[in-house]
Formats: structure tokens, sequence, C-alpha cells
């Protein structure tokens, strides 16, 4: 698969009532390829390839998002069979998310209402928002009893997974990082959870991966939705 286009110092916004923005970034794409030469290669079948090769990498990248989601939400179940019967951990999970202060948008037509921007911003707002978390879940996930060596197993992939996909929106998107971090920060977002995962109360540690299986799930099908909007617009089948 060809490497993706530059599109660095570029801003990509959508407009609903005239369509993709496709064209310009492949006209922005190319003329930084042509600038200052014949460039017989910028032909028709240039144009052609260079279309395929963006589409192929919001296509794999909705594909990685999706398996994010799915991976979140079987860690979750797995869990709560195991050590959520008869507890009240459910009661408080909503409440406890790390994230709630960001207030990123849940429902689906608000997400289709944001532009390309918004989207991309508020998808590493979120993933951002899990490396601390996601760092430690796996060796506190290690020393728990009864655990199958799967949900451990899932929550690395699920953190590799989560590095992926900030890598690609930071590739796509270069020039809303800085606006990711400064939204993190002006929330006051941060997770405080550390001290329940290694505390010698047990029933405070389950409520405490309870709470991070529960909001991870939930956030994972945000970032899902905002890479699987993204992808239609590219492809021009929303």
């Amino acid at each position: 698969m060809a490497p993706a286009p530059n599109f660095h110092g570029h801003h990509w916004t959508y407009n609903s009532v005239q369509g993709s923005c496709l064209l310009l970034l492949l006209v922005v794409s190319n003329l930084h390829l042509c600038q200052g030469n014949s460039c017989p290669s910028c032909g028709p079948d240039a144009f052609v390839s260079l279309r395929k090769s963006l589409t192929d990498l919001f296509i794999d990248a909705a594909w990685l998002s999706h398996e994010f989601h799915n991976l979140s939400a079987i860690m979750f179940s797995e869990f709560k069979e195991k050590y959520a019967q008869g507890k009240l951990y459910h009661i408080n999970a909503t409440k406890s998310c790390h994230t709630n202060s960001l207030h990123a948008p849940e429902e689906r037509d608000k997400a289709h209402q944001m532009n390309n921007e918004d989207l991309s911003k508020w998808t590493l707002v979120l993933l951002y928002s899990w490396n601390n978390p996601l760092y430690h879940l796996v060796p506190k996930l290690r020393n728990m009893k009864n655990l199958s060596e799967a949900v451990v197993s899932s929550a690395m992939e699920i953190e590799n997974m989560s590095d992926k996909l900030q890598a690609f929106i930071e590739s796509q998107f270069r020039k809303i990082i800085v606006s990711a971090l400064k939204t993190i920060h002006e929330a006051r977002s941060s997770w405080s959870g550390l001290p329940s995962l290694t505390s010698s109360d047990e029933d405070r540690r389950l409520s405490e991966f309870y709470n991070l299986f529960h909001c991870l799930r939930r956030d994972s099908g945000k970032v899902d939705t905002y890479i699987k909007i993204l992808t239609c617009r590219i492809r021009e089948k929303c």
C-alpha cells in the first residue's frame, strides 16, 4: 500500500452541502508532488491512485477502530461476568469516567454535524485521555485471580490499537494535535484511579477495574463512530 500523502499545514474541512473535501485534498497533494516540475506522472492515473491510497488508509483505520471497540466490549463483558455478579459497581460507573468532563459528542447525529477537523480532534482527545490508564491496566490485570489470559492479551492489543489509531489521526490531521491537548488541559481531564488499582482493598480494586472497562467500552464506541464517519466521507458513501 502506498504511503499516505502529506497534508501538513493544510486545513481539512467538510461541507455537508457541497460534498466531500477529498478533491481538494488530492489537488493539494498533487501540487506538493508536482510543484516546479513538469511531472509526467501527475496525470489521471496518478490522481486515481492517490485517491485509492487515501481511501484504503481510512478503511483500514475504520476496521481498526471497530476491533478496538469490539475488544473493549468483550473485556468488559468477561470481567462483569467473573467479578461483578451481585455487586453494585454499575451504580457509579458512568459517573466515574475520567473523560466525562470532556463532553465528547456521543450521539451519532451530533457527530455527523461536526466537520472533519472537530471529528479528528475529539478522536485524539479520547485516545490521549486513555494513554495513562491503559499503560497501568495490563500489569494490574496480571495480578488478578481467575482472569483468563485472553483478557490480558486483549488489554495489550487494545493499548497497541490505541497507539496505531493515534499515529494515523496525527499523520492525517497534524494541525489539530495542539488543539486536542489544549482541550484535555482546559477540561482538567485526567485519570486518578491508580491508587484504587493498587489498593489492598479487593472490592475497591474491582470497582476501579469495572469503571475502567465500562468507560473504555463507551469511549471506544465514540472513537469508532468518529473514524467511521470520516471514512464514509472520504469514500463519499455517507
